[in-house]
């Protein structure tokens, strides 16, 4: 596996984007301070690219999909719950991604270069 980014959760267990070269796929994966695995997502990420992730306090994830052009958003058990941007919202190809919950922005840095600040509401 080749592990792009990991943000530690609220309750202390990290979120890790990465690279299963045995499964051939990107996957976002919750684990515990040992190593171990306690969920996963992997569905509908595209191969060979890099994941960056952010959480929230309540645990959702939002999860910047380079290959698809968008940027997910998953519960806290990494079940998708929508894609809350779009290809066409982007500039670019999304590679790095910062939420700041205080203020509702979720700000995305381009694969070149560009940053575009989203606000993003939750009820």
């Amino acid at each position: 596996m080749y592990q792009w980014h990991a943000v530690e959760s609220p309750t202390g267990t990290f979120i890790v984007g990465l690279y299963n070269k045995q499964l051939k796929h990107a996957q976002v994966v919750e684990v515990n301070a040992g190593g171990e695995v306690l969920r996963q997502f992997s569905s509908p990420l595209g191969e060979n690219q890099d994941l960056h992730v952010a959480v929230d306090s309540h645990g959702n994830a939002f999860v910047a999909d380079f290959d698809n052009h968008h940027i997910l958003l998953l519960d806290a058990d990494l079940s998708l719950r929508r894609v809350i941007i779009y290809e066409h919202r982007l500039n670019d190809k999304p590679r790095r991604l910062c939420y700041r919950e205080q203020s509702g922005q979720l700000m995305t840095a381009s694969e070149y270069g560009g940053v575009t600040v989203f606000e993003v509401l939750f009820r």
